[in-house]
């Protein structure tokens, strides 16, 4: 049986074996900051956690962070590199799972790095974001954009469409979205 990059199935061979993705930047780290404010201790769920950079960030940032991912290797691999305070971790595939599951039932910031390509549906996707994401929170999103490496690097297939950005960014009431080399941020509200 073949695996999709939908799956636990094929995440979690790589995260096992070793790999390891894109590191979150400074710059990155300063977008996210600037967009999603300070945390006062206001609930922040990242989504597709992997090694957890992300939710460190929001927690180093003020808020109490959860990181999920379904991959078992990946949520083991973010525990191990903790030190000290940070977030909780927690083993979870957000597209299927029951959301009450979560610690709390709305979070603040929501937050989806290198993750909303892989969904198969993107509309069930962002249906469920929306039911997790407080009233005035932010959807924090980084994907890459398709069209922004050259024709020839073997990783040009993984930026997302323009009907693909369309339907992310499609009805939030504020849209923000800052570029960082082949990847975009968007800030999104309802």
């Amino acid at each position: 049986m073949a695996t999709t990059p939908g799956t636990a199935d094929y995440w979690e061979p790589l995260w096992a074996s070793g790999r390891r993705y894109r590191e979150v930047t400074s710059t990155e780290a300063t977008l996210l900051a600037d967009h999603v404010g300070p945390g006062r201790g206001r609930p922040a769920l990242d989504i597709g956690t992997g090694e957890g950079s992300l939710a460190r960030h929001l927690h180093h940032l003020g808020y109490r962070t959860t990181g999920i991912d379904f991959a078992p290797s990946a949520i083991a691999t973010a525990r191990n590199a903790q030190q000290g305070e940070g977030p909780a971790w927690h083993l979870m595939n957000f597209t299927s799972d029951d959301l009450s599951a979560l610690p709390d039932a709305a979070y603040a910031v929501v937050t989806c790095r290198l993750v909303y390509r892989w969904m198969d549906d993107k509309a069930a996707f962002l249906d469920r974001v929306r039911q997790v994401l407080a009233p005035g929170g932010t959807f924090w999103v980084v994907t890459e954009l398709a069209g922004r490496r050259e024709e020839n690097d073997p990783y040009t297939h993984l930026g997302i469409t323009p009907a693909e950005a369309e339907k992310l960014t499609a009805g939030w009431s504020v849209v923000r979205t800052a570029d960082l080399d082949v990847l975009r941020c968007y800030a999104l509200r309802p």
